[in-house]
């Protein structure tokens, strides 16, 4: 202890803040750099998805208030409503004297609230009250250990009431609208309601399901046009399953029309089963239906202008344009513009990581850590003669020269990469990455669909299906991982004794290298707390920079978002466990195959597509067959591989950060710590939680 206080007030002493500004100018200007991009990139998302602060966004959580409607059979019920979490979207003109048509948009199964945030966007910069909320077991609000909390209307149904009690919204203008198991959960919530009178439209996003609801009520699918779930009938006589839904009866039923000469017309509104004519913004005439076909597949409704435009053009046909605001074509859309915003703050976000480490390994506590540099010093030394004897000055004093000598400044070592060349070399290099990448893809089918239930079942303790089959192939996949390793240095131990004999030593390259901490176990420790520590800033910059903006960091699938820290948090950390072990050996594997005569920046993008490739092989050959064929290439996969799209871009990043923190500390185990929590949050955050578990 007494030791850190003296390293403390001598670097005080002799780092003043001139001095160490000019010392960690880069690292400054880096992090400066990053703060005010994810500042400034979240207050720009912000203004767009407020409409210019036209719009209060609101972060809801556990809000409830009561109410009475008489319903459609002329008795009076109460109306209690309940969000347990939500974001609000309120216009600044809704009012009790301008009520404004109110809509309730959910996600669909493994998803959360921010994934209907593009359609929010565009209702509520049209006048719309919009309520964007969690489903039970997802994101924010916590399975209550019902087993029928999946088939649950609760989640939708209560915050379409919540919404119906508010005095700012318009009450014969509620609309409906979920994604997947949110469009299962809305047809649902239609027929509940059929003689209640709460709700006045329905949009079912990605469901081909319409169970009925009231006969005043306007019904809509959303459907991709390439869907891998819904929207197949085999109402051939060769019983051939077909894609093509609008030619089918079941789609021609669904617009009221059984007998339709022709196909079903993609947006167009059927009133009483024939296509009417609507004029844009203005409410249609008579309950309608109308069926959307858009291009992509399933998941891409949560990204898409035609989707978006589908959205907003059924609300605008429900309930018209909102009182008070002008008509904004389908068309004209900004949530792409918030889109790229929110990718900006994202990529400044993982670059953050980078200077905190940096400038942290600069302070007393850390600095340990840091990797060992090769420095030139000077030392007195004899001045010697030819003969090697002391030169003396006149008075018989011995003389002095100075000499200049390289050595290692600090205990960490840098893991140095030996040249590749020849057979032998290229082969371990090659053949390790080829059967490594080949095995990550491969695996996913069978760990998915039938070892990792078994391996790593739903419990109340690790309560994520899907992260629990992604956890049990992050560790299969480590484990072979380290099995090539050891292969290949024990056959090229075998080849090099026989090669050089007793001179093998010296060729030796040892694969655990870069897993050694010179300073010991208190340098694991201090690795540890340093990791934590960058993790805990990353935490507040998410949480203040949601707090100011209420947004936070994503592209599509892929979202670094606030959640629930005492609900999830714990989970968050058993989870951590098994994907540590991925991080430790992915960051292990990328140095030991690397290469002094290939540049880092090179070795680098190799360890990338190493990572990556197996991953985007799969999900190529599932989407390349179901696109060409309209077959899926393993069609018990379909939920699988759309969880496989945030793991492309999360692989990339992980091998970036372990490469730079290793480049910094000499070894493998801050960017593995740093990787293992920061991504194990991604993960589970974005993952239904305390769910799953019930359902088995």
């Amino acid at each position: 202890m007494s030791n850190f206080k003296n390293d403390a007030k001598s670097y005080c002493k002799n780092n003043d803040a001139k001095s160490y500004c000019k010392n960690n100018k880069v690292a400054l200007i880096f992090l400066a750099v990053c703060i005010l991009v994810i500042f400034l990139s979240s207050f720009i998302a912000s203004a767009i998805q407020s409409n210019g602060w036209q719009v209060e966004v609101t972060d809801l959580r556990n809000v409830e208030n009561e109410g009475t409607i008489t319903d459609l059979s002329g008795e009076e019920a109460e109306v209690a409503g309940e969000v347990v979490s939500g974001i609000l979207f309120k216009p600044k003109d809704a009012s009790a004297d301008n009520p404004l048509p109110a809509v309730v948009l959910t996600h669909g199964y493994l998803n959360n609230r921010e994934m209907q945030l593009q359609n929010a966007i565009e209702l509520a910069r049209r006048g719309f009250v919009v309520l964007t909320v969690d489903r039970e077991g997802h994101g924010n609000y916590e399975n209550s250990g019902d087993q029928s909390a999946m088939m649950a209307t609760s989640g939708l149904y209560d915050s379409a009431k919540y919404l119906y009690n508010l005095d700012y919204v318009d009450k014969d203008k509620i609309g409906i609208s979920g994604h997947s198991m949110g469009g299962m959960t809305t047809a649902m919530t239609l027929l509940q309601d059929a003689s209640v009178g709460i709700v006045s439209a329905g949009l079912m996003q990605a469901w081909s399901s319409f169970m009925g609801a009231g006969a005043d009520v306007d019904v809509g699918m959303l459907k991709a046009k390439d869907d891998e779930f819904f929207f197949t009938t085999n109402e051939g006589e060769d019983g051939t399953i077909s894609r093509e839904y609008l030619t089918t009866r079941a789609a021609k039923t669904f617009i009221g029309n059984a007998s339709l000469e022709g196909d079903v017309v993609s947006g167009a509104i059927y009133v009483n089963g024939q296509a009417a004519e609507t004029v844009g913004g203005q409410e249609t005439e008579g309950a309608f239906r109308v069926v959307y076909e858009i291009p992509g597949v399933h998941p891409q409704n949560h990204c898409s202008v035609d989707g978006a435009e589908a959205v907003v053009n059924f609300f605008y046909n429900a309930f018209g344009t909102p009182n008070g605001y002008e008509y904004i074509s389908e068309g004209n859309q900004v949530w792409w513009v918030k889109e790229a915003f929110s990718l900006i703050g994202l990529i400044a976000f993982f670059a953050l990581i980078f200077p905190l480490a940096s400038l942290l390994l600069t302070t007393p506590l850390f600095k340990s850590l840091r990797v060992a540099k090769l420095v030139t010093v000077e030392r007195s030394v004899p001045l010697l003669d030819e003969n090697g004897e002391a030169v003396l000055d006149e008075n018989g004093n011995q003389q002095m020269t100075t000499e200049t000598e390289t050595v290692w400044e600090g205990a960490n070592k840098p893991v140095l990469p030996k040249p590749l060349k020849g057979v032998q070399k290229n082969i371990s290099y090659w053949l390790a990455a080829i059967g490594i990448t080949i095995f990550s893809g491969f695996s996913i089918h069978a760990i998915c669909t039938e070892y990792g239930n078994k391996v790593f079942p739903n419990t109340q303790l690790y309560p994520q299906d899907t992260t629990n089959w992604v956890a049990t192939w992050a560790v299969a996949t480590a484990l072979f991982s380290l099995a090539v390793i050891l292969f290949f240095w024990l056959a090229n131990t075998v080849v090099n004794r026989v090669r050089y004999g007793n001179d093998y030593a010296q060729y030796q390259e040892n694969p655990f290298e870069a897993g050694r901490i010179a300073t010991g176990l208190g340098g694991l420790l201090k690795t540890l707390v340093l990791a934590l520590l960058i993790f805990g800033i990353l935490l507040a910059v998410l949480y203040t920079n949601w707090a100011i903006w209420t947004v936070d960091f994503r592209i599509w699938t892929l979202a670094v978002k606030v959640f629930d820290f005492g609900v999830l948090f714990p989970t968050i950390v058993r989870y951590a466990v098994f994907f540590g072990i991925f991080f430790i050996i992915s960051a292990l594997f990328g140095e030991t195959y690397r290469a002094s005569n290939i540049p880092e920046w090179a070795s680098t993008l190799i360890n990338v597509f190493f990572n990556i490739f197996g991953v985007l092989l799969v999900i190529a050959i599932q989407y390349g067959c179901f696109t060409t064929t309209g077959y899926m290439w393993q069609d018990d996969m379909a939920l699988g591989y759309i969880v496989l799209f945030p793991m492309v871009p999360i692989l990339a990043i992980a091998t970036v950060i372990a490469r730079r923190m290793t480049a910094k500390t000499g070894n493998i185990w801050l960017g593995a710590l740093i990787n293992t929590l920061l991504f194990t949050m991604i993960t589970c955050s974005n993952t239904a939680a305390s769910f799953s578990y019930v359902m088995g």
